[in-house]
């Protein structure tokens, strides 16, 4: 278990952190160091909602770098949040959720769209796209 636990640290480029406490880290900190517990059980999948609440720009980029490397490395991902600019590249499926329910889902693609946005949020929304991100504007 001791090994699996220092494994996934090093996968997650925070075995620094082993000999440290919680509350001594920072919240992106925290945040590698409970993936990292996640992964001692080799999970097939992890789910993560809102996991970049909280973090600096500089702080956010990393964790999704980190994020995307999971998914490369075979973990499925299920990433909850309500900013489009987080859909990771590997990303394949989205679901849009409205009031708790299903809005409506499919491939990526089909699902950032000005139209599907506009109607989500209930207002304009215009989507672009720069280097396999998405990003949405009022």
């Amino acid at each position: 278990m001791r090994a699996r636990a220092g494994a996934a640290l090093d996968r997650l480029e925070a075995s620094h952190l082993a000999g440290k406490w919680l509350d001594e880290m920072s919240t992106g900190e925290v945040r590698r160091v409970l993936i990292a517990r996640a992964l001692v059980n080799q999970p097939r999948a992890l789910v993560l909602d809102e996991p970049t609440a909280g973090l600096d720009v500089v702080a956010r980029f990393g964790f999704l770098e980190t994020v995307r490397r999971l998914a490369r490395d075979g973990t499925t991902i299920v990433f909850i949040t309500h900013h489009v600019e987080e859909v990771i590249p590997e990303i394949d499926r989205v679901f849009l959720l409205q009031r708790g329910r299903v809005l409506d889902s499919g491939d990526k693609k089909t699902m950032l769209t000005d139209e599907r946005l506009s109607v989500l949020f209930g207002a304009p929304v215009t989507v672009g796209q720069a280097n396999g991100y998405y990003y949405a504007r009022a």
